[in-house]
């Protein structure tokens, strides 16, 4: 929870942060190294003569030099890091680095600020670490700061694209994954060249994920999945350079090998005295602007999947060639057209011209009465096998015979600046794999989050520990809920939208527990103030957040005590009121942001 990055309110256009959030965000974009310029917090760490890889790996173990345990040595790294940022802006980012720099009005300097820090307990400065702090503060002076304030262009860059004029490019990814050098916004970005997915140091990270994620499969169950299901997005795919196409080559033990360029060439089998383990089966539930966008990269799992059933390998340790000549076989005992072709499919989408995953369709008109039927959604949605040339075909049938193997999922998660409430394609992709897997296998497959946030620190979660995280860090969070409050009539609208992707994540993975449901309602709808404003900005929003709370209650995904259900019908009458009497008055104006 430490390392979570909580953001505040919203983003305004050409408006860049100012004050404490300007502080918090040049913060988060320096946590990790960029080009240029080192890690903001690692090299405080080190003047702080905190050992950066235990704070990480270990925030609850002692230490006995620093007198605290490195959870809370992370604690004072981020304040520390946060004091000089804040000194730096106090000043303008106009600080000199030495007094010989300095002119006569000159209060402090970049030196000075370093040799004032003081290291915890009776620890001692890491080698160099001041030196490597001096040229991150420099970097946020001189680079981090003036890219930020870049935003203030937006606006006018917007109308240059409207009226057809020139536009400057600028890459594309996350900024605060080591990726200052991609701002300012307000640019044509580009993304990259689909040949190259997944790129050397993506397959690094995925590598890792796959690693990470069938070792503590098999600690917790005791052997490896003979399958597993991945859900791979378009847009992380970009930002990451193909983590999540990594990780399924890497999960049947196959590499890529690239040319000079960087473009994937073919792929190669990890010897399995090398491996370790057997090849694991996968399959890859793709998005629709994946679909589009990269069907190259499905060629790479179609070869992958060639590559390993060719080899002369026992089942027991090659999972993959086990499945396909097993169902092969099965196929041919049908009279099935082209059994060999069906049983290799591994990559499934939505129909030519489709988008998402059907399932928060469902869930959102309430078009669904059990599981089952979200699964059967998520069937028909995802039910087209993405071919080697980029075309996608009905395979429903193939779709679900994949799913009856699956016995865990995973979705990667490569960016901090987002969490598993901000849309409701969150579920839709992965809680309904969950969900279809759990009906058509009949039983409940285990679920994984890797986190590649922080590509040297990647760690592997289950589904509910991320989902209950993002609650607990942001969703029930009073700083993010107050400052959703700066934003009138939109941000309600967004708190009644994460209230929606609170039904979907419980419906699709019961993940939301009763007590998560009732800090919602206390949080969202029965606190009086919060639930005044609404009224004020936006009824219709507290109209559908109380809704939703009763929806989760009429479908058992709550066991709400009478009293709360009483308090929350009271509510829901009392806005409707409010509704019916705006419409009797005629049009209303809608309050703006700065209303």
């Amino acid at each position: 929870m430490k390392n979570t990055q909580i953001r505040l309110g919203l983003h305004t256009m050409g408006e860049p942060p100012v004050d404490d959030r300007l502080v918090e965000y040049l913060v988060a974009l320096t946590r990790l190294e960029n080009p240029g310029g080192p890690s903001l917090r690692e090299s405080v760490a080190g003047v702080l003569g905190v050992d950066y890889e235990r704070m990480l790996d270990a925030p609850g173990e002692y230490d006995e030099t620093l007198g605290m345990t490195y959870g809370e040595a992370a604690d004072e790294v981020y304040e520390t890091s946060s004091d000089l940022v804040r000194t730096l802006a106090d000043h303008g980012f106009d600080v000199p680095e030495s007094e010989t720099d300095a002119a006569p009005g000159d209060e402090t300097t970049i030196n000075l600020l370093i040799v004032d820090i003081d290291p915890l307990g009776d620890a001692r400065v890491r080698g160099g670490a001041h030196d490597e702090l001096r040229d991150a503060l420099r970097f946020i002076a001189e680079e981090a700061a003036p890219r930020v304030r870049g935003a203030e262009a937006e606006i006018p860059r917007t109308a240059d694209a409207l009226a057809g004029e020139y536009v400057p490019p600028g890459g594309s990814g996350a900024p605060t994954r080591g990726g200052v050098d991609l701002l300012p916004t307000g640019r044509n970005f580009y993304t990259l060249d689909p040949r190259k997915v997944p790129a050397k140091a993506a397959w690094d990270v995925g590598r890792e994920i796959a690693d990470g994620t069938l070792a503590r499969h098999h600690d917790e169950e005791g052997e490896y999945p003979e399958e597993i299901g991945v859900v791979a997005w378009g847009t992380p795919t970009v930002r990451t350079r193909g983590e999540t196409i990594a990780q399924v080559l890497a999960t049947m033990g196959v590499k890529p090998v690239w040319t000079d360029a960087g473009r994937i060439d073919d792929v190669q089998p990890v010897p399995l005295d090398e491996l370790g383990r057997p090849r694991v089966d996968a399959t890859t539930r793709v998005s629709g602007l994946f679909r589009d966008a990269f069907p190259q990269a499905a060629s790479v799992i179609h070869d992958a999947v060639d590559a390993v059933v060719d080899l002369d390998e026992p089942h027991e340790m090659n999972y993959v060639k086990k499945h396909v000549e097993e169902e092969t076989e099965a196929l041919t005992a049908e009279g099935h057209d082209d059994p060999g072709a069906a049983a290799k499919h591994r990559v499934f989408t939505t129909r030519p011209g489709g988008y998402g995953a059907g399932t928060n369709k469902a869930v959102d008109e309430g078009n669904w009465d059990t599981a089952a039927d979200l699964a059967d959604v998520y069937v028909q949605w995802g039910g087209y096998a993405l071919g080697s040339r980029g075309t996608a075909s009905a395979a429903h049938d193939a779709f679900e015979r994949r799913l009856g193997n699956v016995e865990a999922t995973v979705k990667i998660e490569d960016t901090m600046e987002q969490d598993e409430f901000d849309s409701s394609d969150w579920y839709a992709f992965h809680g309904g794999f969950i969900t279809a897997v759990t009906e058509v296998a009949g039983e409940e497959p285990a679920s994984y989050v890797g986190d590649s946030s922080d590509p040297d620190n990647v760690d592997v979660y289950t589904n509910e520990e991320k989902v209950r995280k993002a609650m607990r860090a942001r969703v029930l969070n009073p700083d993010w809920l107050d400052s959703m409050e700066e934003h009138g009539y939109k941000g309600a609208g967004d708190l009644s939208k994460t209230v929606d992707v609170a039904l979907g994540w419980d419906a699709t993975t019961g993940v939301v527990s009763d007590r998560l449901w009732r800090d919602v309602a206390e949080k969202y709808a029965l606190d009086d103030d919060r639930a005044n404003w609404m009224r004020d900005v936006n009824p219709w929003a507290l109209e559908s957040i109380t809704d939703t709370l009763l929806e989760a209650v009429d479908r058992g995904l709550w066991d709400a005590d009478e009293a709360t259900i009483d308090e929350l019908r009271d509510r829901n009458l009392t806005v409707d009121g409010d509704i019916e009497e705006r419409a009797s008055d005629g049009p209303t104006e809608v309050p703006g942001d700065d209303d």
